[in-house]
């Protein structure tokens, strides 16, 4: 098996990388799957709920934002890490990891958390914890060396350290490559969050030559042991299959990988359906990887303007008129200022499935012609009448501008 897998996964140059596989995608008939497991995820969230970094961190890597449940949870989880800080309260280092991560995907500086009952740095506390669960590793000659909790909460300390860009990240992804195996990790979701924290370290700079070779062959030693987890579309089962999926996108840039990818998003997608993700932090380990990114992205996330402020708008359609009825609804992230017209466009964009349409464009401004494939017809005195909470809009899409929390509806209606 070991040399059947050598010629799947070559290591490329650093400074030469292949693009992602083009055929890792979801199909357009698939992505009102996605999204609806996106938003009943982003629905989990409240002020009475714990926060869950994991689903704050899916929310700001993926294509469905939900502004109401990502400022709820920065709020809960900068007031939370003080609180335990304050307070001693159990935080682990991979705990510590995912705040960091799901803060700086937020555009929060994780290393200056302030909040009313104090300030904390959370880097620098990651930095501490991370050295203590690898000090029993720098003396190399310690035959009993273990780290305090798991190799799993290792692997998120140096994809939180990495990302922040702290050094300390290269010393403790050295001693990570020279002391994990697979058989040290022990499974799939551990060896897929180790390789991503290695992924991560191999795109920082400044890196000592012995240590990318080190990294280097652990990482390669990972993938291989991930890509031998597969059957029937799953890696390791329904649940690891998400982080190894992510790990291996993430690898992509720096090894050429040849596995099912296509087969593998085709079999999650077939899960969806059975609820098998329903639980928040579920859904939020596979949906980073359904849409092609992972946790090693975000490094690179892009943080909006000062002055770009977003809104949140529930967006529904509903014919209960002619043929088949259906109701569809889905929340849509625009820009303050932006008009429903551009919401639908998102919704469309987002679900073309549903939420598709057609327009036309006169001297009386905008026309709605189609909605999910139903047209007006003036034959039949039927068209698409909008209302915001249930009272007619006065204007029409392409001038009526969505407050933040409105809720729109499209209903098929005959005049």
């Amino acid at each position: 098996m070991e040399n059947r897998l050598g010629l799947f996964l070559v290591l490329l140059s650093v400074t030469c990388f292949c693009e992602a596989n083009t055929t890792c995608y979801v199909p357009d008939t698939k992505k009102s799957y996605v999204t609806s497991l996106a938003i009943n995820m982003a629905h989990s969230v409240g002020p009475c709920v714990p926060p869950d970094p994991s689903v704050l961190l899916a929310l700001n890597l993926g294509q469905v934002k939900h502004p109401i449940a990502q400022d709820i949870l920065i709020e809960q989880l900068k007031n939370d890490a003080v609180d335990r800080v304050s307070n001693n309260v159990s935080f682990t280092s991979g705990k510590v990891a995912l705040y960091v991560l799901a803060l700086g995907s937020s555009c929060v500086d994780p290393s200056d958390i302030s909040v009313q009952q104090g300030s904390i740095n959370l880097v620098k506390l990651l930095e501490n914890k991370t050295r203590e669960e690898l000090h029993a590793f720098e003396n190399e000659r310690s035959p009993n060396a273990s780290v305090i909790t798991t190799w799993y909460q290792v692997g998120l300390d140096l994809l939180g350290l990495c990302t922040m860009s702290s050094p300390y990240a290269i010393s403790a992804a050295r001693i990570v490559a020279n002391h994990t195996t697979p058989e040290v990790c022990g499974d799939v979701d551990t060896a897929a969050v180790v390789a991503m924290g290695l992924v991560c370290v191999l795109g920082m700079d400044n890196i000592p030559e012995k240590t990318l070779t080190e990294v280097r062959t652990t990482l390669s030693g990972l993938l291989h042991y991930i890509l031998e987890q597969q059957k029937d579309g799953l890696i390791g089962n329904a649940y690891s299959t998400g982080l190894a999926g992510q790990a291996l996108l993430a690898a992509e840039k720096y090894f050429l990988i040849s596995w099912d990818c296509s087969g593998t998003i085709q079999k999650v997608l077939d899960l969806i359906p059975e609820k098998t993700f329903s639980l928040p932090t579920a859904a939020a380990q596979v949906l980073p990887f359904l849409w092609c990114t992972s946790y090693v992205s975000v490094k690179h996330l892009p943080c909006p303007e000062d002055d770009a402020h977003f809104i949140s708008v529930e967006y529904t359609i509903v014919n209960d008129l002619v043929g088949e009825h259906f109701q569809y609804s889905t929340i849509i992230a625009v820009k303050e200022g932006s008009t429903l017209l551009q919401v639908m466009q998102k919704a469309a964009e987002l679900d073309p499935n549903k939420f598709s349409f057609e327009s036309t464009k006169s001297s009386w401004g905008v026309s709605i012609m189609t909605i999910n494939h139903l047209a007006r017809s003036t034959n039949d005195k039927t068209y698409w009448r909008f209302l915001r909470d249930s009272k007619a809009l006065e204007v029409g899409v392409g001038r009526y501008i969505p407050k933040n929390n409105d809720h729109i509806t499209a209903i098929f209606s005959k005049y």
